[in-house]
């Protein structure tokens, strides 16, 4: 039986778009984006949204099924900078992080200006949890801390000052094609797994 692979993992769907992997990002150029160096918390949120039959003098209403949302996904990991390798890798993840919250804008790009941020791929601990799942990063916080040490590490020739250990979260949320909805997605073969199988290919979660 195939191993799974135990580190989580946050990358670019398209290689190269809407950024390529240069600069402050090279670290990250090998797996096109964020291998995260220590396991995470993450937890997945799935919800179901009802409506309610008002019945004028009833102690019970019935609901009726609207839809699914799609799941919520937090994450809260810890980054390290006790190397000057690890700093400088810490300082990409940060960065690749922020820029998966931008769009493309602006007069220099006029031939791509308003592509919307980039959607990524999550994986975490095989089909069961999270296996190629399309994504977008819908919101991303860190914490500069004060009770820890700092490490002065050059960046594009600038000297940039990382904690030790920093905490960082995010919420990702999927961002599946609708025609992969449309065509692929079938309870029956999602409960009983075998969609998921062979790389989750329609990224369901």
């Amino acid at each position: 039986m195939a191993g799974v692979e135990k580190k989580v993992s946050l990358v670019l769907k398209q290689h190269g778009k809407p950024f390529t992997l240069d600069g402050i990002l090279s670290p990250l150029a090998n797996i096109h984006g964020v291998e995260f160096p220590y396991t995470p918390t993450i937890q997945f949120s799935h919800q179901t949204s009802y409506g309610t039959y008002d019945v004028a003098g009833s102690i019970y209403q019935q609901n009726y099924y609207m839809n699914t949302p799609n799941p919520n996904i937090s994450i809260t990991a810890m980054f390290s900078a006790n190397t000057v390798a690890e700093a400088q890798y810490t300082a990409a993840a940060l960065h690749f992080f922020k820029s998966c919250t931008k769009s493309d804008f602006g007069a220099s790009r006029m031939s791509t200006a308003g592509t919307p941020p980039p959607v990524l791929r999550f994986n975490a601990y095989g089909m069961l949890h999270a296996s190629n799942v399309p994504c977008v990063v819908r919101s991303f916080n860190y914490t500069l801390p004060e009770d820890t040490d700092y490490v002065d590490v050059l960046v594009q020739g600038e000297t940039v000052s990382i904690p030790a250990l920093l905490l960082v979260s995010l919420e990702l949320v999927p961002q599946l094609p609708p025609r992969s909805v449309k065509n692929d997605f079938n309870i029956q073969t999602f409960a009983d797994g075998s969609a998921l199988k062979g790389g989750n290919p329609g990224g369901f979660i």
